[in-house]
C-alpha cells in the first residue's frame, strides 16, 4: 500500500490514498471509522464501539454489523486484509494504527497550538499562517451525515475548536491593523454566534480604531441584550472593561501593536475614577490570593512501590493531561468496581504527569463510596486554602467558592487528583476553568454528563499481571516452585488486584506456606470471601461500600441474581427472574452497571464478578434444610422457579423449530404452555447458543436446592435439558450431559423415575454424540428401565432409538435393527411420524450393513416422499445420504453421486454441518471407485478439515479412511500409509471395530500393495 493515505473528519468523512478517495459504504462504516480516528491511536472495544456507533439502543445485529463495517474498511485500506497493519484487532475490539498527522482533524489541532505558541513568542506572520491552514482544512460541518452519539460529541467539539480558531485569526488581524478589513466579517460573525462574547469585543475595537466610537458602544448594547435575554446574565469583566475604555475614549485603543488578549487588557484602572464615596464590603467571593509568591501545594499521595501492568493506560492518561494541542480543560475519568485498582493507577498517572504540572497538585478523597460523601464545599474551602486565600475570606456558597477557586487557579498549571467521586453533582464545582491545569477523576460509576477527555474502564489483570503482582509481595521464588498452584490461585482471585494483593501479603506474612496452601483456602467459593482479608484489607469491605449505596430494589435484584447469573443472563431471563417487566429490569439493571455492582458485557446480557457474586451469595438467607452448597432463601427459589419456566417455555419452542411436530415438545413442562416462536430456525439457534450456560447453571443450582423444593422443579429441569438435546452440535454437549448427571443422581435419589428417565436419555444421548459408546450403554439402559417404570413411552422410543445406533457403531447389526424396530412401533402408536421415518433410515442402515443394500434403497425412496410431506431438512438430508450409501453398496456410483449431491444441497441450506462431512467423505469414496481421484481427495479433505472444526472424532476417522484409499490408488504410499494410521488411532480411542479396517490397510500398505484397495 502506498505510504500517503489520509483521512478527513472536517466534512465528509473520507479516506484518500495517493488523493484518490476511497469507497467509505454505510453511514454506520463511517461512524465505525471517526471512532477510531479521533481515538489518537487507542484501542476501542466492541462495546465502547458500538455505544459510539448506536448508542444504548443498539440492535441485536449490532455486534455482527460491527465486525462487518471493520472487515469493509480493511478491504480497502489493507494490501493483506489476513494480516492487517492499520486496522488491526484488539481484545473483542478494534484499534487504527495511522500516523496521527494523516487526520485532519488532528493536524488542526497541531496547527492550532504552533499558532499558540507563535503568538506567545510575538510572531505574527506565522501565527496568521498557521491559523490559516489549520481553518483551510474544514470542508463542511465536520462528520457531515454520521450518525451516533460518539459523532454528535466530535462534531461539537470540532465546531467548537473551529470557532476557537477563527476568534484568533480575528485577534491576529486586529494586531496587525486590519481594522476596516474585518468589520465585515465580524458583524456577519456575531450574528451567526450570538452567545459568544469575545467577538463582540472585537467587533467594538474594530469599529473604535476605525473612528465609529458611537457604532462600537451599540455593539456593547445589542450583546448586553442579547446576553440578557437569553442566558440571564451580564456581560464579563472582559467585556465591561473595554465598554468603560470605549466609553472613555481611551487613546490605547487605537494602536494595531496593542496586545489585544483579554487576559492582558489594561487595568480598569484606565476608566474614568470612580467616586470617592464610601464603598460596601466587596463580597467575598472577590478575595484575592496574597500578593507574595502563590502557594505550591503538592498533596498526592506516595505512588505505589509495586505497582503492576496497566501501562498502556498509564500512558494513555498521561497523554491525555500533557496533550500540548489541548484547547480545553483535560478530564480523565477512571471507573471500574471496588478493588480494581483505580486509586492506584490514578496515583501512577499523576506521578508520571506532574512534571508538566509546575504550579503544584491537589488531592482529595471525595469518599463517594461511603455512607458520608464530602461536601464539594468542604473540598473548595481544602483546596483554596491550600492556594494561599485565608480561611476568613471564604464565601460561604459553594457556587461563589467554585468562581474564586476558577479565579485562583487561572494562568496555573495546577494538577487535581478528585478520588472516589460519587456522581457527576459532586465533582462539577471542583473542575478548573483553564485548560492549563488538568483533572484525574476515580470512580466507582462513570461520571455521565462531565466533560472528560478520556475515559478509562478498568478491567481486571491478565494473568501475567496478576501473577507479576504475586510475585513482588509474595516473592518470585515461591511462584517459581509452584507456577500451576499461583495461576490457579490469581485464578480464584478472579484476577482482581485487591484480591491478589491480599493472597500475596498473607503468604509474605507466612513464609512455611506454599502457593498452594492458599490456593486450596479459596477453593471453597462459600468460604473465599471471608479469606481475602488481610490487615486493614478486605475485598468483602470493598464490595460492601457499593452494596450500602444500592437501594432496596437494587440490593434485591443484586442479591436474586447472583445464583442464577452464571456466568450471564440475558434481560429476558432476568426480568422474568426479577418478577419485573423488561423494561424495569432494564433500568434496575444498568443502575447496578453503573455502580459498578454488575457487567454489562454485550447489550442486554449481565454478568457478576466472580467474587462479586460470592459476595451476594453470602448476603442470602440460610440454605433450606437438606439443601446442598448454595446459599438460597424461599425468594431466591421462587425466582429460581419462574427462571426455570421461562426457559423451557423458550426451549420447548426453539425444540419446535429444529424438529417440527415431534411429540417430545407437547410432553415437556406438562402443561406449560410454549414459548412464542421462533421466526426461523437461525434465530432458535442463536437463543441456545446465547442461553446455554444460563440453561445449565439453573439446571445444576434446582438439582442442588430440589430435595427442599419437591419433584415439580427437578421434572422442569429434566424436561429443559431434553428440549436442548436436539442442539448438540450448536452447543459444548458434554456441559450439558454433566448437568444431566446431576440431575439423574438427585432423581434416583428422591424416586423420581420420569425424571432421571429423561436426565439418562440426555446423559446417554450426548456419549453417543461423543462415540463413548460404553458409557452411552449404561446410560441408555438405566433410561430404558426408569422410563418403563414411569411410563414414559415418548422418551423411550428416543432411548431405544440411540441403542440402535450404539449397536450400529458396534457392528452389531442385528441387534440395532431389533432396537430400531421397538423404536418404529412405539413411534406408530405414539403417531410421531417424523421420529418413525428418521428410526426407519436408522434401520436402513443396519440392514444395507448386513448387505441388504436394495432393501435399504427401497426403504429410502419411501421415506423421502413421506418426510418431504412433512418439511423436516434433517430427516430429507439423512435419507438422501443413505440413499446414496446404499447405491454405493449395489455399486451404482453415478446415482450413489447424485444422491450425495442433494443431500450437500440441502445440507448448506439447513446448515446442517455434522451431516455435510459424513456425506462429504461418502462422496469421497464413491468418487475414488468412479477413478476420479483428485476430486475425490479434494472431498476427502474438505471433509476432514470440516470434522476437524467440528471436533466430530468418529467422522474424523472416516475421512482420513476416505483419503488413505484415494492415495493409495494414487500410487503415493507414505502419504496413505500415514493417514491409515491416523484413521486407526482415531478409531482405536473410540473404541470402535472399524479400527480393524484402517489397520488392515496399513498392513497391505505396509507389505507394498499399492493397488485399489476396497471399501
Amino acid at each position: 500500500m502506498a505510504a500517503d493515505i489520509r483521512f478527513t473528519v472536517l466534512g465528509a468523512v473520507q479516506v484518500l490514498r495517493d488523493g484518490a478517495v476511497l469507497p467509505t459504504r454505510s453511514p454506520q462504516q463511517q461512524a465505525l471509522l471517526a471512532a477510531l480516528l479521533l481515538r489518537s491511536g487507542r484501542a476501542a472495544s466492541a462495546h465502547e464501539l458500538i455505544a459510539a456507533i448506536w448508542g444504548e439502543e443498539s440492535p441485536d445485529s449490532a455486534l455482527s454489523s460491527l465486525r462487518t463495517y471493520a472487515w469493509r474498511l480493511r478491504q480497502v485500506m489493507e494490501e493483506d486484509r489476513a494480516a492487517p497493519k492499520f486496522l488491526v484487532s484488539q481484545g473483542d475490539g478494534y484499534q487504527l494504527l495511522v500516523p496521527p498527522s494523516s487526520v485532519d482533524a488532528v493536524r488542526a489541532e497541531e496547527l492550532a497550538a504552533q499558532a499558540l505558541r507563535a503568538r506567545d513568542a510575538g510572531r505574527e506572520a506565522e501565527r496568521g499562517r498557521l491559523l490559516n491552514e489549520a481553518l483551510g482544512l474544514w470542508q463542511g460541518e465536520p462528520l457531515t451525515g454520521v450518525p451516533g452519539p460518539y459523532a454528535e460529541q466530535q462534531r461539537s467539539r470540532l465546531s467548537a475548536l473551529r470557532l476557537t480558531l477563527l476568534e484568533e485569526r480575528f485577534e491576529h488581524h486586529l494586531r496587525q491593523g486590519r481594522h476596516g478589513l474585518l468589520i465585515p466579517d465580524l458583524i456577519a460573525f456575531t450574528q451567526e454566534h450570538p452567545m459568544q462574547e469575545r467577538p463582540y469585543g472585537f467587533l467594538m475595537r474594530a469599529l473604535y480604531a476605525t473612528g465609529r466610537q458611537a457604532d462600537a458602544l451599540a455593539v456593547f448594547g445589542r450583546a448586553r441584550h442579547v446576553l440578557a435575554e437569553e442566558l440571564g446574565i451580564d456581560p464579563g469583566p472582559e467585556l465591561s472593561a473595554l465598554h468603560s475604555r470605549v466609553l472613555a475614549g481611551d487613546p490605547l485603543l487605537m494602536g494595531a501593536a496593542q496586545d489585544q488578549r483579554p487576559d492582558a487588557a489594561p487595568p480598569v484602572q484606565a476608566a474614568p475614577p470612580a467616586p470617592t464615596a464610601p464603598e460596601p464590603e466587596e463580597p467575598a467571593e472577590t478575595a484575592e490570593p496574597p500578593s507574595s509568591l502563590p502557594v505550591r501545594p503538592a498533596q498526592l499521595p506516595a505512588d505505589a512501590a509495586d505497582f503492576t501492568g496497566r501501562a498502556s493506560e498509564v500512558e494513555a492518561l498521561c497523554r491525555a493531561l500533557t496533550d500540548p494541542t489541548r484547547v480545553a480543560l483535560p478530564v480523565v475519568s477512571v471507573t471500574g468496581m471496588g478493588g480494581i485498582g483505580k486509586s492506584t493507577l490514578a496515583l501512577r498517572g499523576a506521578h508520571q504527569a506532574k512534571s508538566d504540572f509546575p504550579g503544584g497538585q491537589l488531592y482529595a478523597d471525595l469518599h463517594g463510596n461511603g455512607l458520608d460523601p464530602a461536601d464539594p464545599a468542604a473540598v473548595l474551602g481544602s483546596f483554596l486554602t491550600a492556594l494561599g486565600i485565608p480561611g476568613h475570606s471564604l464565601p460561604a456558597p459553594t457556587e461563589d467558592r467554585a468562581r474564586l477557586f476558577r479565579t485562583t487557579l487561572d494562568g496555573r498549571r495546577i494538577l487535581l487528583m478528585l478520588d472516589n467521586a460519587r456522581d457527576p453533582a459532586q465533582v462539577r464545582p471542583l473542575l478548573p476553568g483553564s485548560a492549563d491545569c488538568g483533572v484525574i477523576i476515580t470512580s466507582r460509576a462513570r461520571l455521565i454528563g462531565l466533560p472528560t477527555t478520556l475515559q478509562t474502564d478498568l478491567d481486571v489483570f491478565d494473568t501475567d499481571e496478576a501473577l507479576s503482582l504475586l510475585r513482588s509481595i509474595a516473592g518470585a521464588r515461591r511462584v517459581a516452585e509452584d507456577p500451576e498452584a499461583a495461576v490457579e490461585l490469581v485464578t480464584l482471585c478472579g484476577h482482581l488486584p485487591l484480591a491478589v494483593r491480599i493472597v500475596a501479603a498473607r503468604l509474605a506474612a507466612r513464609p512455611r506456606w506454599r502457593v498452594e496452601t492458599m490456593t486450596s483456602r479459596l477453593a471453597d467459593e462459600r468460604l473465599r470471601i471471608g479469606e481475602l482479608r488481610a490487615g486493614d484489607l478486605g475485598v468483602a469491605a470493598a464490595f460492601e461500600l457499593g452494596y450500602h449505596q444500592l437501594t432496596d430494589d437494587q440490593a434485591r435484584a443484586f442479591r436474586l441474581l447472583a445464583a442464577v447469573a452464571r456466568p450471564s443472563i440475558g434481560l429476558e431471563a432476568a426480568a422474568v427472574a426479577l418478577d419485573l417487566d423488561e423494561y424495569d429490569a432494564e433500568d434496575l439493571l444498568e443502575s447496578l452497571v453503573d455502580a459498578a455492582m454488575l457487567e454489562a458485557p454485550l447489550p442486554g446480557r449481565y454478568r457478576f464478578h466472580d467474587l462479586i457474586r460470592s459476595f451476594a451469595l453470602q448476603l442470602a438467607a440460610p440454605v433450606p434444610a437438606h439443601a446442598s452448597d448454595e446459599r438460597y432463601d424461599g425468594e431466591g427459589t421462587a425466582a429460581l422457579d419462574r427462571l426455570l419456566d421461562h426457559l423451557l417455555g423458550r426451549a420447548c419452542a426453539a425444540f419446535q423449530s429444529m424438529v417440527p411436530g415431534d411429540p417430545v415438545g407437547a410432553i415437556l413442562g406438562g402443561s406449560l404452555m410454549t414459548g412464542p416462536p421462533f421466526g426461523t430456525l437461525a434465530d432458535a439457534r442463536a437463543w441456545v447458543t446465547a442461553e446455554f450456560d444460563c440453561v445449565t447453571n439453573a439446571v445444576s443450582l434446582a438439582a442442588r436446592v430440589a430435595p427442599a423444593t419437591g419433584t415439580r422443579m427437578l421434572r422442569t429441569a429434566a424436561d429443559l435439558l431434553v428440549a436442548f438435546s436436539p442442539f448438540g452440535r450448536d452447543i459444548p454437549y458434554g456441559q450439558l450431559a454433566a448437568a444431566a448427571r446431576l440431575v439423574a443422581e438427585t432423581a434416583a435419589l428422591r424416586g423420581d423415575d420420569q425424571a432421571e428417565g429423561r436426565a439418562r436419555f440426555v446423559c446417554g444421548n450426548a456419549a453417543l454424540q461423543n462415540t463413548q459408546l460404553a458409557e452411552a450403554e449404561t446410560h441408555a439402559r438405566l433410561a430404558t428401565d426408569a422410563c418403563q417404570r414411569a411410563e414414559d413411552t415418548v422418551i423411550l422410543r428416543q432411548i431405544l432409538n440411540d441403542r440402535g445406533l450404539v449397536a450400529q457403531f458396534q457392528h452389531r447389526y442385528a441387534d440395532a435393527v431389533d432396537f430400531y424396530d421397538r423404536s418404529i412401533e412405539l413411534a406408530r402408536e405414539l403417531g410421531h411420524r417424523s421420529g418413525e421415518l428418521v428410526t426407519r433410515l436408522n434401520a436402513a442402515q443396519a440392514r444395507l450393513r448386513s448387505g441388504r443394500a436394495e432393501e435399504a434403497v427401497s426403504v429410502c425412496e419411501e421415506v423421502l416422499t413421506e418426510l418431504r410431506e412433512v418439511g423436516d431438512p434433517h430427516g430429507i438430508s439423512y435419507a438422501w445420504y443413505v440413499h446414496g450409501m446404499a447405491l454405493h453398496e449395489l455399486e451404482h456410483h453415478a446415482q450413489a453421486v447424485t444422491s450425495y449431491a442433494k443431500c450437500l444441497e440441502i445440507c448448506a441450506a439447513a446448515r446442517i454441518r455434522g451431516r455435510e462431512a459424513q456425506a462429504r467423505f461418502r462422496y469421497a469414496d464413491t468418487l475414488r471407485a468412479m477413478g476420479k481421484l483428485d476430486q475425490s481427495l479434494s472431498e476427502g479433505e474438505r471433509a476432514l478439515a470440516l470434522c476437524e472444526e467440528l471436533g466430530a472424532e468418529r467422522e474424523r476417522g472416516y475421512s482420513l479412511l476416505a483419503l488413505a484409499r484415494g492415495l493409495a490408488d494414487l500410487g503415493d504410499r507414505p502419504a496413505a500409509l500415514e493417514r491409515a494410521r491416523q484413521a486407526q488411532a482415531a478409531f482405536a480411542r473410540l473404541g470402535l471395530p472399524d479400527a480393524d479396517q484402517a489397520e488392515g490397510l496399513v498392513t497391505r500398505l505396509l507389505g507394498g500393495a499399492i493397488e485399489p484397495v476396497n471399501s
